[in-house]
């Protein structure tokens, strides 16, 4: 088949509304993570477990589990891509004498989990364009020499 005519279907496919279970996770992510942003201490996971998929979330839970002191430890807001906390979704403010910056965007791969559930597999953060969740993950867990 000539590619022309899988352009249209693979437009067809990226207009596609976004199912309702899929927003409903990223809403409810979203909502405990700003909820969250005003609590010291380590990050609580647990309640959020049924968001990701087994092998994401352990990954997650190591890595918050990391001891700072060791020079190890999650160095940047995950949902966020960003150096800071976020108390929402959406960055809009710069830093002082730093021009505007385009917000960070994330693009959430989900896979269809048991009963049909949504569940997060992956982040994807547009700067570094492709740095990914899980590699960075898998990076910051490998055994050190």
């Amino acid at each position: 088949m000539p590619l022309p005519q899988l352009m249209p279907l693979l437009a067809a496919v990226a207009l596609a509304p976004c199912p309702a279970g899929v927003k409903a996770q990223l809403d409810g992510l979203y909502r405990w993570h700003g909820a969250g942003q005003e609590l010291r201490g380590p990050i609580e996971l647990k309640s959020q477990q049924s968001r990701f998929t087994a092998e994401l979330y352990q990954k997650l839970r190591r890595a918050y589990g990391l001891d700072q002191a060791s020079g190890r430890f999650v160095d940047f807001d995950l949902f966020s891509g960003t150096q800071v906390g976020t108390f929402g979704a959406k960055v809009l403010a710069g830093l002082r004498n730093r021009p505007l910056e385009a917000p960070h965007q994330l693009r959430y791969q989900l896979v269809r989990g048991p009963a049909g559930s949504w569940k997060i597999a992956d982040i994807v953060y547009s700067h570094p364009a492709g740095f990914r969740l899980s590699s960075y993950l898998a990076e910051l867990l490998a055994p050190q020499p």
